[in-house]
């Protein structure tokens, strides 16, 4: 046991009862080596070693995070584009956004005209 982490607890424990020490140490290292879980301990002067607390065990880690799921709804089965809205207020509002959108579009298109109306400079 030449883990820094255990030098203290060799230094309490009179030398005589090194060995029984160094073989409690063993058994929670292996143990907490195959778990990953974590404990405190109190140690005695003649090397017993008793857990006072344990932590929770560390849930396994995934081989792959991303998991993938698929929707429960097929996409073209949704109303309003995939979106999560009602098909009736879809229905109702789809001539509205329509025309908001064209309008935004037109507006875009006339400000680009009115920038761009001189001819290119001729750069031959």
């Amino acid at each position: 046991m030449t883990d820094p982490r255990f030098a203290p607890a060799f230094a309490y424990v009179h030398p005589v009862f090194w060995p029984w020490l160094w073989l409690q140490l063993w058994a929670i290292a292996k143990y907490q080596k195959e778990t990953g879980q974590h404990f405190l301990l109190r140690i005695t002067r003649y090397g017993s070693v008793h857990l006072k607390y344990a932590s929770d065990r560390p849930k396994p880690k995934p081989k792959n995070l991303y998991k993938y799921e698929a929707p429960a709804v097929p996409a073209w089965e949704r109303p309003a584009l995939g979106s999560d809205l009602p098909i009736e207020f879809a229905k109702d509002t789809q001539p509205f956004i329509l025309n908001a959108l064209t309008d935004a579009l037109h507006a875009t298109i006339a400000e680009l005209r009115t920038a761009y109306r001189e001819p290119a400079p001729n750069t031959s």
